[in-house]
């Protein structure tokens, strides 16, 4: 059996490029002539309005601006639930509002727990975060429940005292 092979030259190449890219367009073409034909019937079995009406799509843009400004918007506002500013804890201990002492961060999670432990032992609101820094994952441990900068401010030597930290720093609560 001869071993047959299929042998194209850049002509052969650039004559079907051509003709792919030809059929291309005549489909596209082809798709947008049919689709013009056959729209007013859909609208007409659908019985659905068309999106914008026929008489302003064939008149100006003043003409649409005015109906538009005929039609008075929804007024929208907000829930008294989400109004309020109250700041809260979540589900899984995180302050939501507020300002924090962070007093440490460790590179596994353990050793970040284990300090929070430590540190809600002793009465205080402590929680671990989770950080990228330098492109690594570390854990950070926060103690939170002060409502001013000051306030936190005020309390970075006691707790830094009481967690062991050699470098508090004072952060927003997330």
């Amino acid at each position: 059996m001869k071993d047959s092979t299929i042998q194209l030259s850049r002509g052969h190449l650039f004559a079907l490029g051509s003709m792919s890219v030809a059929l291309a367009a005549l489909a596209f073409f082809l798709g947008f002539t049919v689709a013009e034909r056959v729209r007013p019937q859909a609208e007409a079995q659908t019985g659905a309005p068309p999106l914008i009406a026929e008489e302003v799509r064939e008149g100006s843009l003043e003409a649409l601006l005015a109906r538009v400004a005929d039609h008075q918007a929804a007024d929208l506002a907000f829930p008294a639930e989400l109004e309020s500013t109250d700041r809260t804890v979540s589900a899984n201990g995180v302050p939501t509002g507020g300002w924090a002492i962070q007093v440490a961060e460790y590179p596994d999670r353990e050793s970040a727990d284990r300090l929070v432990e430590e540190l809600r032992a002793t009465s205080l609101t402590a929680y671990r975060v989770a950080a990228i820094v330098g492109g690594h994952r570390v854990q950070r441990v926060r103690v939170s429940g002060f409502t001013s900068r000051e306030a936190a401010m005020a309390q970075v030597e006691s707790i830094g005292a009481r967690s062991g930290a050699t470098a508090a720093v004072v952060v927003p609560a997330p």
